[in-house]
C-alpha cells in the first residue's frame, strides 16, 4: 500500500530541493524515496504558479444595481425625512414612482424628488411657491429700505429720533432756567419794582412754561412715531419761540 505524505512535507522537500540540494540529500532527509522526491519537485516546477491546494472562493451573487434598486415607503420616508403620510402623497402626486404594493423605485423617485426641490426652491413648483415668493419680496424690500436708511444716516439725511429727543430735551432745559432767571434779572434792573411786581412775572412764567409742557405731552405720541419735522414740531418751536 502506498504511503500518503502530507503537502506540509511535500513543501518542505520542493524548498529543501529549490535551496540547490540533490533529490537523494532531499530523500534522505525527510525520509521518503528519491523518486517521491523526484517527482513533488517536477509537479511543482510545471505548476509554480498554482498552489498544492487550491483554495476554492465561494461564489458571490452580484447586488442589484442602483437603477433597479427598489425601497419600501418606511426607508424611503426615513432616506428624505418626512413622514409615511408624505410618502403615500407624493406617489400620488407622482413625485416618487411607486413599482408595486409598499415597492418604489430608488433611483427614479430620488430624480424626481430632487426635481421638485429644486422647483420649490427656485419658486416655481410646490404648494409654498407662492408663500415663498411673498416672503422673497417682503425680505428684498426689508434689505432695500434698510440699506437706504442706512446710506440716508451716512449722507447726514436723516437722524435717530433719539438723537432729536435728547437734543430738544437740552434745548428746553436751557429755556427753563433762562426764563426762570428772569423775575431775580428784573429786580436788579428795575429797584422800583414791589416785591409783590417780583413775585407776579415769576408766577407768569411759571404758568407759561407749564402750558408749554402740557402742549409737549400732547405731541409726544406723534414724535414717538418718528414724526420729526411734522406740523407738531413746528407748532412746539413756534411756542418756544425759536424761529
Amino acid at each position: 500500500m502506498a504511503k500518503s505524505y502530507s503537502d506540509e512535507l511535500r513543501l518542505q522537500v520542493v524548498a529543501f530541493i529549490n535551496e540547490g540540494h540533490t533529490v537523494r540529500q532531499a530523500a534522505e532527509k525527510f525520509g521518503v524515496s528519491p523518486s517521491f522526491a523526484a517527482k513533488t519537485h517536477k509537479k511543482h516546477s510545471e505548476q509554480a504558479a498554482i498552489p498544492l491546494l487550491a483554495e476554492v472562493e465561494p461564489a458571490v451573487e452580484p447586488e442589484p444595481s442602483f437603477t433597479d434598486a427598489e425601497i419600501t415607503a418606511s426607508d424611503l420616508a426615513e432616506m428624505f425625512g418626512v413622514s409615511k403620510r408624505s410618502i403615500s402623497d407624493f406617489a400620488e402626486r407622482g413625485i416618487i414612482v411607486k413599482t408595486g404594493r409598499n415597492r418604489f423605485s430608488l433611483q427614479k423617485s430620488v430624480h424626481l424628488y430632487c426635481d421638485h426641490l429644486r422647483g420649490i426652491a427656485a419658486g416655481r413648483g410646490g404648494d409654498n411657491a407662492d408663500a415663498l415668493t411673498v416672503e422673497r419680496a417682503r425680505l428684498a424690500a426689508e434689505q432695500a429700505d434698510n440699506v437706504a436708511m442706512k446710506n440716508a444716516v451716512l449722507r447726514r439725511e436723516m437722524v435717530a429720533i433719539s438723537d432729536v429727543r435728547n437734543e430738544w430735551v437740552t434745548i428746553g432745559r436751557r429755556l427753563r432756567n433762562e426764563m426762570m432767571s428772569v423775575p431775580s434779572r428784573c429786580r436788579q434792573m428795575l429797584p422800583h419794582l414791589t416785591t409783590f411786581d417780583v413775585d407776579l412775572i415769576d408766577k407768569e412764567i411759571r404758568a407759561a412754561l407749564t402750558g408749554l409742557g402740557v402742549k409737549d405731552n400732547d405731541s409726544a405720541d406723534d414724535i414717538a412715531e418718528g414724526s420729526v419735522g411734522m406740523p407738531d414740531t413746528a407748532a412746539e418751536t413756534e411756542a418756544l419761540g425759536l424761529d
